[in-house]
């Protein structure tokens, strides 16, 4: 069984992806000039989509807008990270995606689960990349790094 997911890539993880790029091809207006020629060989062709659509996400980011870039994914889980996701933490993601929140505790109260619990499930969703939690003061509060999640079969 496959997994792919959608998932937010934070700005420093964008900016880290546009360093190699730039290290492995130059420039991204080299690249582009050779597009237009049609000169851009197809296994390059895939990195110029993602590396253009990342520089506008940090474009628009410096031109005040907020800044997200989401990018399709596969996931390499192995059997032990596919008992992780239980039905429990499978709901949380769900109802991460019903609002923002300012704390855990203040998340744990909207689900109706235990602090501790919800922390822990937390704590695993994030090691699998599926959620970060944020430290801003005395405060962690959960986000949502995924948008869709899609199983392939067979």
């Amino acid at each position: 069984m496959q997994w792919k997911v959608l998932r937010s890539l934070p700005l420093q993880d964008v900016q880290n992806k546009l360093d190699e790029y730039t290290i492995k091809y130059g420039s991204l207006s080299h690249l582009h000039e050779e597009f237009i020629k049609g000169r851009i060989p197809p296994g390059v062709f895939q990195d110029y989509v993602e590396w253009t659509s990342m520089d506008h996400a940090v474009r628009a980011y410096q031109e005040g807008e907020d800044f997200e870039y989401l990018a399709e994914e596969d996931l390499d889980f192995t059997p032990e990270d596919y008992s992780k996701l239980t039905p429990r933490r499978l709901e949380l993601l769900d109802s991460l995606t019903e609002g923002s929140f300012n704390s855990i505790n203040e998340f744990a109260g909207y689900v109706e689960r235990d602090v501790k619990n919800v922390y822990t499930d937390l704590k695993t969703l994030e090691s699998l990349g599926l959620v970060q939690l944020i430290k801003e003061g005395r405060n962690t509060i959960p986000e949502l790094l995924v948008h869709e999640i899609t199983l392939l079969l067979g």
